[in-house]
Protein backbone atom coordinates (compact mmCIF):
# COMPACT_ATOMS: atom_id res chain seq x y z
CA UNK A 1 0.00 0.00 0.00
CA UNK A 2 3.13 2.31 1.07
CA UNK A 3 4.56 1.75 -2.51
CA UNK A 4 1.25 2.77 -4.36
CA UNK A 5 0.81 5.86 -2.89
CA UNK A 6 4.27 6.94 -3.39
CA UNK A 7 3.88 6.14 -7.08
CA UNK A 8 0.57 8.36 -7.01
CA UNK A 9 2.70 11.16 -5.65
CA UNK A 10 5.06 11.15 -7.97
CA UNK A 11 2.90 10.25 -11.13
CA UNK A 12 1.18 13.72 -9.44
CA UNK A 13 4.36 15.63 -9.02
CA UNK A 14 5.45 14.36 -12.45
CA UNK A 15 1.84 15.83 -14.29
CA UNK A 16 2.16 19.15 -12.58
CA UNK A 17 6.14 19.45 -13.68
CA UNK A 18 4.95 18.77 -17.35
CA UNK A 19 1.58 20.02 -17.04
CA UNK A 20 3.62 23.53 -16.08
CA UNK A 21 6.37 23.11 -18.36
CA UNK A 22 3.86 22.79 -21.53
CA UNK A 23 1.97 25.89 -20.84
CA UNK A 24 4.84 28.07 -19.94
CA UNK A 25 3.76 32.35 -21.35
CA UNK A 26 7.09 33.76 -21.37
CA UNK A 27 5.19 36.84 -23.12
CA UNK A 28 2.09 36.92 -21.69
CA UNK A 29 0.42 35.48 -25.04
CA UNK A 30 -3.36 36.12 -25.35
CA UNK A 31 -5.89 35.76 -27.62
CA UNK A 32 -7.94 38.91 -28.43
CA UNK A 33 -10.69 40.44 -30.10
CA UNK A 34 -9.62 41.57 -33.79
CA UNK A 35 -9.46 45.45 -34.58
CA UNK A 36 -8.30 46.23 -38.06
CA UNK A 37 -5.23 48.15 -37.78
CA UNK A 38 -4.89 51.58 -39.03
CA UNK A 39 -2.58 51.41 -42.38
CA UNK A 40 1.22 51.93 -42.48
CA UNK A 41 3.01 55.36 -41.85
CA UNK A 42 4.95 55.97 -45.48
CA UNK A 43 8.21 54.19 -44.02
CA UNK A 44 6.53 50.99 -42.17
CA UNK A 45 5.60 47.92 -43.54
CA UNK A 46 2.52 46.12 -41.87
CA UNK A 47 3.11 42.62 -41.59
CA UNK A 48 0.43 39.62 -40.49
CA UNK A 49 2.06 36.57 -39.53
CA UNK A 50 -0.68 33.32 -39.44
CA UNK A 51 0.18 29.83 -38.18
CA UNK A 52 -1.50 27.15 -39.82
CA UNK A 53 -4.18 25.04 -37.51
CA UNK A 54 -2.01 21.71 -37.96
CA UNK A 55 -1.24 19.12 -34.80
CA UNK A 56 2.13 18.86 -35.68
CA UNK A 57 4.02 21.04 -33.01
CA UNK A 58 0.69 22.08 -31.45
CA UNK A 59 1.89 21.94 -28.09
CA UNK A 60 4.59 24.93 -28.53
CA UNK A 61 4.00 28.39 -29.57
CA UNK A 62 6.01 30.10 -32.16
CA UNK A 63 7.65 33.23 -31.30
CA UNK A 64 7.97 35.55 -34.10
CA UNK A 65 10.79 37.66 -34.38
CA UNK A 66 11.52 40.28 -36.99
CA UNK A 67 15.19 40.87 -37.39
CA UNK A 68 16.14 40.89 -33.87
CA UNK A 69 13.21 41.77 -31.83
CA UNK A 70 10.71 39.32 -30.24
CA UNK A 71 7.15 41.07 -31.60
CA UNK A 72 4.46 38.40 -31.12
CA UNK A 73 3.41 34.72 -30.81
CA UNK A 74 1.29 32.48 -32.63
CA UNK A 75 -0.31 29.13 -31.95
CA UNK A 76 -2.05 26.48 -34.33
CA UNK A 77 -5.00 28.52 -36.00
CA UNK A 78 -4.01 31.87 -34.81
CA UNK A 79 -2.67 35.37 -36.79
CA UNK A 80 -0.94 38.31 -35.32
CA UNK A 81 0.20 41.86 -36.70
CA UNK A 82 2.88 44.57 -36.33
CA UNK A 83 4.70 46.85 -38.02
CA UNK A 84 7.89 47.41 -38.64
CA UNK A 85 10.50 49.87 -40.90
CA UNK A 86 10.76 49.21 -43.63
CA UNK A 87 13.82 47.46 -45.64
CA UNK A 88 14.98 44.48 -45.03
CA UNK A 89 13.29 42.74 -42.49
CA UNK A 90 13.66 38.96 -41.38
CA UNK A 91 10.15 37.36 -39.93
CA UNK A 92 11.57 34.55 -37.83
CA UNK A 93 9.57 31.25 -36.32
CA UNK A 94 11.02 30.54 -33.25
CA UNK A 95 11.25 27.26 -31.67
CA UNK A 96 14.34 26.46 -29.41
CA UNK A 97 15.42 28.15 -32.32
CA UNK A 98 15.35 29.25 -35.98
CA UNK A 99 12.44 26.83 -37.20
CA UNK A 100 11.47 28.72 -40.88
CA UNK A 101 12.15 32.50 -42.15
CA UNK A 102 11.04 34.98 -44.45
CA UNK A 103 12.49 38.33 -45.93
CA UNK A 104 9.89 40.75 -46.62
CA UNK A 105 12.22 43.32 -48.97
CA UNK A 106 11.42 47.17 -48.66
CA UNK A 107 7.59 47.27 -48.88
CA UNK A 108 6.77 51.10 -47.52
CA UNK A 109 3.48 51.76 -46.90
CA UNK A 110 2.17 48.44 -48.29
CA UNK A 111 0.95 45.17 -45.81
CA UNK A 112 2.48 41.82 -46.12
CA UNK A 113 0.99 38.71 -45.36
CA UNK A 114 3.00 35.65 -44.36
CA UNK A 115 1.57 32.19 -43.59
CA UNK A 116 3.69 29.59 -41.53
CA UNK A 117 3.19 26.45 -43.00
CA UNK A 118 3.11 23.47 -40.15
CA UNK A 119 2.05 20.64 -41.51
CA UNK A 120 3.06 16.37 -41.83
CA UNK A 121 2.08 16.93 -45.92
CA UNK A 122 2.69 20.61 -46.30
CA UNK A 123 6.17 20.79 -44.58
CA UNK A 124 7.75 23.86 -42.09
CA UNK A 125 8.15 27.34 -44.29
CA UNK A 126 6.87 30.67 -44.08
CA UNK A 127 4.82 31.59 -47.39
CA UNK A 128 3.65 35.30 -48.52
CA UNK A 129 -0.40 34.67 -49.19
CA UNK A 130 -2.49 37.58 -51.16
CA UNK A 131 -4.79 39.97 -49.53
CA UNK A 132 -8.15 37.99 -49.94
CA UNK A 133 -7.03 35.17 -48.73
CA UNK A 134 -5.42 36.42 -45.69
CA UNK A 135 -8.71 38.16 -44.95
CA UNK A 136 -10.67 34.73 -45.57
CA UNK A 137 -8.69 33.30 -43.12
CA UNK A 138 -8.98 36.41 -40.41
CA UNK A 139 -12.74 34.82 -40.58
CA UNK A 140 -11.60 31.71 -38.73
CA UNK A 141 -8.71 32.22 -37.40
CA UNK A 142 -8.00 34.11 -33.76
CA UNK A 143 -6.09 36.97 -33.00
CA UNK A 144 -2.98 36.87 -30.92
CA UNK A 145 -1.37 39.35 -29.34
CA UNK A 146 1.50 39.61 -26.21
CA UNK A 147 1.69 42.11 -23.26
CA UNK A 148 5.02 41.62 -23.24
CA UNK A 149 6.83 42.92 -26.03
CA UNK A 150 10.09 44.26 -27.28
CA UNK A 151 12.40 41.79 -26.21
CA UNK A 152 15.68 41.77 -28.06
CA UNK A 153 18.20 38.63 -28.32
CA UNK A 154 21.30 38.17 -28.72
CA UNK A 155 21.61 37.81 -32.40
CA UNK A 156 20.02 39.91 -35.42
CA UNK A 157 18.37 37.28 -37.85
CA UNK A 158 18.68 39.48 -40.69
CA UNK A 159 22.73 39.32 -40.89
CA UNK A 160 22.46 35.53 -39.29
CA UNK A 161 20.54 34.77 -42.67
CA UNK A 162 22.82 36.84 -44.20
CA UNK A 163 26.01 34.87 -43.44
CA UNK A 164 24.56 31.95 -43.73
CA UNK A 165 23.55 31.93 -47.75
CA UNK A 166 26.97 33.72 -48.92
Amino acid sequence: MKQESMFSVLMLLLFAVLFNGCSANTYDAQVLSYVEPEAPAEDETSIFVFRENSALGSARKFAIIANDTVVDVVTPGTFCNFNVKSGENEIVAYVSGPLMHYRVQDRPGETVYLYCKVGYTTGLFIEEIDHETAHTMMQSFKYMDISKTGKKLNVDYRDFYDNLYK
